[in-house]
């Protein structure tokens, strides 16, 4: 285990301990109940949420003095939503969004038979999520695992980062200042950060025949990507065999490295959503054809190995 320089609060720790005893297993079930029932919905953009009024309702219901306490038991059914075959370690985190007061549940997501840079962990899960609904996520509860450096520099992407609140069952509560003191953030290139909504009603797609409907989605998506560095967005649309289209849209890192594809992050609305890889029929992909970022041979490489009988159709901004 490494070194811990952080001091913890062990009556929260033994509160943890003494709710997950008592109450832990119906409050996991009845968590997982509430965000099965928005499954294959993603229409409604409610994946992987317990809702304000939900949330109240379980507090209420098992004797829970604050969301943060709810927020760590949570934490069980986060790990559900994980999906990591390679290292079978499971990583949960639930985010409070500061704008609705909703809880998103997410987990980490591994690839197997590629290269272990597309993973997706737990925080960027959260994260991602929130950014696709145009919400910011005011406190994180994680596990005994702290967040990774790869994640405490993709957090710091995020405008409102700093003001972020840590928590976890052995009874830390830090900041993002605590956790990442001299952050390389975005102000070092001279942005402010991605930021929740932000929508660049500019961009435009090149000509194509695709059906409307999958390329007004993709436009939606590039338009709402992150990409201030190389001013290459990227945008994924899913089409599912029930009808129904994920989308996600790359968010590039100050630091290259931690950025978001944008098929990592349609796969975490794919999964939010209550849906696996092999829902998917196809795929279409929206980037900076030839330019300084270009996402077909990464996206290519994914898909191939996640849905390898989904065609990709792929499309440059005009």
């Amino acid at each position: 285990m490494s070194l811990n320089p952080f001091q913890a609060n062990p009556d929260i720790a033994a509160r943890f301990d003494r709710q997950q005893a008592e109450i832990g297993d119906r409050l996991g079930a009845e968590i997982a109940t509430l965000v099965a029932a928005k499954a294959r919905r993603p229409e409604d953009n409610l994946g992987s949420i317990v809702l304000a009024d939900e949330a109240t309702i379980l507090r209420q219901s098992f004797g829970l003095g604050s969301v943060e306490e709810l927020m760590l038991l949570a934490l069980g059914p986060a790990r559900g939503i994980a999906r990591p075959p390679i290292s079978n370690f499971f990583v949960g985190a639930v985010g409070l969004e500061r704008e609705t007061g909703n809880l998103i549940l997410g987990g980490n997501v591994e690839f197997p038979g590629t290269h272990l840079g597309f993973t997706v962990h737990g925080e960027g899960f959260v994260f991602t999520r929130a950014a696709s609904r145009g919400t910011t996520i005011e406190t994180i509860a994680i596990g005994e695992a702290h967040p990774c450096a790869h994640c405490r520099q993709y957090i710091s992407e995020f405008a409102t980062s700093r003001e972020l609140t840590l928590i976890d069952p052995l009874g830390h509560r830090l900041t993002m200042a605590q956790l990442y003191p001299w952050p390389f953030d975005p102000d070092y290139l001279g942005e402010q950060g991605a930021i929740a909504g932000a929508y660049d009603a500019g961009l435009a797609l090149s000509a194509n025949d695709w059906p409307v409907r999958i390329a007004d989605r993709l436009l939606d998506a590039g338009r709402r990507a992150h990409a201030p560095y190389s001013k290459c967005p990227g945008a994924v649309v899913l089409a599912l065999n029930d009808g129904q289209m994920v989308a996600g849209s790359s968010i590039e890192s100050v630091a290259f490295n931690p950025t978001m594809g944008p098929l990592q992050a349609a796969m975490i609305e794919l999964i939010a959503h209550g849906y696996q890889a092999a829902d998917i029929a196809e795929a279409a992909l929206g980037t900076r054809l030839g330019g300084p970022v270009d996402y077909s041979l990464s996206v290519s490489e994914l898909l191939g190995r996640i849905a390898p009988g989904a065609p990709l159709n792929i499309v440059g901004w005009a």
